[in-house]
């Protein structure tokens, strides 16, 4: 079958036509994908960053995370799910290894999680970029217990998990200010972002100068460490981050998605509903998957690049 894989250390990801297809175990669903997208994460395994954390990398790597699909064929032990259902999900960073992606026309995923039935009325090429960043989204809103005129700063509120994340943060009610370029004053406020700042200016002092006693949340996709933003805060605002910059301390949280059913139908929910709309910048063809991971960190981004397998 197609896939795009890592054969070892220090090798740019190409695809190939002859990786063999999985076999489902018992308690497993073989899911022939139909779409995907690219995420930080892809890029973070691919330069091999996680062997650097320690995550075993087991060679050849199949990149990618998100998927949405059919169902092919359903374990023995499997009561779920039935060949033909249309399913969604993403599979874990590491699981126990980062071998196993879902770029590549067929994957295998544990009944207990990874999977969940695509949201009704939403296609599959919408439903396969949204589970990471959509998880990520819903956990980081979550963690920021906004209430009805909170004032919440987003940085990086164009990306995948930021254009989501407005999106739900608006719904709850707060008022967002986002620092972006001249090119996203159309696009963040149709999401619900209410005050674009330059990005190039001193952020805190433009917040401060709209809102003099400071914001009562931030919400930190682009840093790797708290702090950037502290001066716009006011004293015990709530922080959430996916990044690591929310630091520690009350009201202060760093999140990880997990692809658990439940958090899998509730994103479906939200997506069967119009709750969350995905905005998706570019779509690329599995053979040209490594392309859009390459223009992931090296454009100006807004939403999602997708990845078209079937």
């Amino acid at each position: 079958m197609q896939a795009v894989t890592l054969e070892k250390p220090d090798t740019q990801p190409t695809l190939r036509e002859d990786v063999p297809e999985p076999t489902p175990a018992a308690d497993e669903v073989l899911v022939r994908v139909h779409a995907s997208s690219v995420n930080p994460v892809d890029n973070s395994i691919a330069a091999g960053m996680l062997a650097q954390m320690g995550v075993e990398y087991d060679y050849p790597v199949i990149l990618g995370r998100d998927y949405a699909g059919v169902v092919e064929q359903a374990g023995a032990a499997v009561t779920g799910y039935r060949p033909g259902d249309q399913v969604f999900g993403f599979v874990l960073h590491a699981n126990p290894t980062v071998r196993d992606g879902a770029w590549a026309e067929l994957i295998t995923v544990t009944e207990q999680l990874s999977i969940a039935p695509a949201p009704a009325g939403v296609d599959l090429a919408t439903a396969g970029v949204a589970p990471l960043a959509g998880i990520t989204a819903v956990t980081l809103v979550d963690a920021l217990e906004l209430s009805e005129g909170d004032v919440l700063l987003v940085a990086g509120a164009t990306g995948g998990v930021g254009s989501l994340a407005v999106q739900l943060a608006a719904r709850a009610g707060a008022r967002i200010l986002a620092p972006a370029l001249a090119e996203d004053e159309a696009f963040l406020p149709e999401l619900g972002v209410s005050d674009v700042l330059p990005r190039d200016g001193e952020i805190a002092e433009l917040v401060r100068d709209r809102h003099p006693d400071g914001v009562d949340a931030l919400l930190d996709l682009v840093n790797y460490a708290p702090g950037t933003y502290d001066a716009a805060l006011k004293p015990g605002a709530r922080v959430a981050s996916s990044t690591g910059a929310a630091g520690e301390g009350p009201g202060r949280t760093n999140v990880m998605a997990t692809p658990s059913p439940e958090n899998l139908q509730r994103l479906g929910a939200l997506l069967a509903d119009g709750t969350l709309r995905i905005p998706v910048q570019a779509t690329y063809e599995l053979a040209r998957a490594t392309e859009a991971l390459a223009a992931l960190p090296a454009q100006h981004t807004q939403g999602k690049l997708a990845i078209q397998v079937r």
